[in-house]
């Protein structure tokens, strides 16, 4: 009997060594489920973002595209004007005498043309104004009670030019240029490189050795900004940027108020999402932004051509081509 007491004890110490070993075993078992779990889900946040920012890049590139493919299409529209212009000045070296009459329609229709090229290519509502003005001149000169509907549409055209807002439109167009150069200066969150670890001179508990090793980086961020970014998705964030910025200064070179507002808010949208709310530069471009996306466009750019339709209108009367 005396005998069997030493051999339960060894018994009881064994199963209790063998319960605390099953129970590390599951707390580490447990703990690196989790961290696998924890590290799948940011490696697909990770992906997920990639291909993000991918989509993003091929609509700038497609509306990028677009614009170039409008620029032609106005440049083409020019020239076909100007060759008609050169027409029909080669036609009046050829009047006989007594075709003032058809040479003075001639100069007001070439006046107003250049009036809606001018408007179109350079919102420049003072200049369109003036050869507006000119045309209805040379009108004038013909004192015929038969022009006087071509006139009333010119008038109609030089006030609402008159009446239009004006915004500096090429002084935007420089501002947002301006902004476009500080893009390279603004901060955005990226990874860091891993804390030292198994520092052998820092006495730590067993289980913080444990964490150590396992093969998970947890991060914590501060803002709204979901993930760390690499340096190429850094570079991808300034791209989306500049292109917002950049295709806000086309739509106002081309009097596009709502492309403008869209563009402005696009800019507006991924400063807010990806960069730093106490980075001093993105505040500053925010207040810029909010500022110039009031500013009235739409009124600054108005829609003329009633007068050059009129002169047209006089012309087939008159028998022009």
């Amino acid at each position: 009997m005396t005998q069997d007491r030493p051999f339960s004890r060894q018994a009881g110490v064994s199963l209790l060594t063998v319960l605390l070993v099953l129970v590390v075993l599951a707390a580490l078992g447990a703990a690196g489920w989790w961290g696998w779990q924890e590290f799948s889900r940011l490696k697909s946040e990770k992906s997920s973002l990639a291909d993000q920012v991918t989509t993003v890049k091929g609509e700038l590139a497609s509306q990028r595209a677009q614009v170039q493919s409008a620029l032609s299409g106005l440049e083409k529209e020019q020239a076909k004007l100007a060759a008609q212009m050169t027409k029909d000045r080669a036609a009046l070296t050829d009047l006989k005498s007594g075709g003032q009459r058809l040479w003075l329609i001639n100069e007001a229709r070439a006046l107003a043309s250049l009036a809606s090229q001018r408007l179109l290519l350079t919102q420049d509502a003072q200049a369109a104004r003036r050869l507006l003005k000119a045309s209805d001149e040379t009108l004038a000169r013909l004192d015929d009670p038969a022009v006087l509907p071509a006139r009333k549409a010119l008038a109609l055209d030089m006030e609402t030019l008159s009446g239009a807002s004006q915004v500096d439109v090429q002084g935007m167009v420089l501002r947002l240029g301006a902004l476009r150069e500080l893009v390279a200066e603004l901060a955005v969150p990226a990874e860091a490189s891993p804390p030292e670890r198994d520092t052998p001179d820092v006495d730590q508990p067993w289980w913080q050795d444990v964490l150590d090793r396992m093969p998970v980086t947890v991060r914590r961020h501060e803002g709204a900004v979901p993930l760390p970014l690499s340096g190429e998705q850094a570079s991808l964030v300034r791209l989306t940027l500049d292109g917002s910025l950049q295709q806000a200064q086309l739509a106002l070179m081309q009097g596009r108020a709502d492309a403008y507002g869209q563009a402005v808010e696009n800019a507006r949208s991924t400063l807010k999402q990806w960069f730093r709310d106490d980075d001093p530069r993105a505040a500053q471009m925010q207040a810029t932004l909010k500022e110039m996306g009031g500013a009235s466009v739409a009124q600054a750019l108005p829609q003329i051509g009633n007068g050059l339709a009129a002169i047209e209108a006089l012309k087939r009367k008159e028998g022009g081509a």
